[in-house]
């Protein structure tokens, strides 16, 4: 997603003067992003899948935004990285207990179990990287960061077949989570060199 960077700056650059004339900070758009999620959970829950899933394709743009707002207001601060990371970790929660309570209302446990079990995983990849690097200097290793987790999650809601989304979260999270702690702890033991 960090490769994207430069161009989703470009991109929304224009937007810049538009926000400032109005007074919206990066943290605003944050705030609304996750409001809005909420939302597209709720629609989620009540069975209107599509429509949920679309609302929250459409709450990413202000989590994309926000940051290109940030860089080109000169807005940076060390409480904005946190306070986002906190509000990813909130919205993707909500989209997945969304779920959760969707198949619950189905009397699907089995769906139910898993998407809890996709939820633990999609929260612990995070703090994996963010403990690690407490302990080495970086630990961004492993193929289900947020954005993929949500692109398969959007794509298959779309495609009428969610189940199969989550499922692709809870595997690719869990199995993240695990070359996390196996990278950590070869690198710690001095078995391998970080990545640089």
């Amino acid at each position: 997603m960090r490769k994207l960077d430069p161009i989703i700056e470009k991109t929304f650059k224009p937007l810049g003067p538009f926000f400032e004339k109005f007074h919206i900070k990066p943290n605003h758009l944050t705030v609304m992003g996750a409001l809005l999620t909420l939302f597209g959970a709720y629609y989620i829950a009540i069975g209107d899948i599509r429509k949920g899933i679309i609302i929250v394709i459409f709450t990413w743009l202000f989590d994309v935004i926000d940051g290109a707002l940030a860089k080109y207001s000169n807005h940076i601060t060390k409480f904005g990285g946190f306070f986002d990371s906190v509000m990813d970790r909130y919205t993707e929660g909500m989209v997945l207990a969304a779920f959760s309570y969707f198949y619950g209302t189905k009397g699907d446990k089995i769906m139910v179990l898993i998407t809890v079990v996709s939820l633990i995983g999609a929260l612990t990849v995070p703090y994996a990287r963010a403990r690690a690097e407490k302990e080495i200097k970086k630990c961004n290793i492993g193929i289900g960061d947020r954005l993929t987790r949500l692109i398969s999650l959007a794509l298959f809601s779309l495609l009428n077949r969610p189940e199969i989304g989550i499922i692709l979260v809870m595997i690719i999270s869990h199995y993240t989570v695990l070359e996390r702690i196996i990278y950590t702890r070869k690198v710690l033991k001095g078995l391998i060199q970080e990545d640089k």
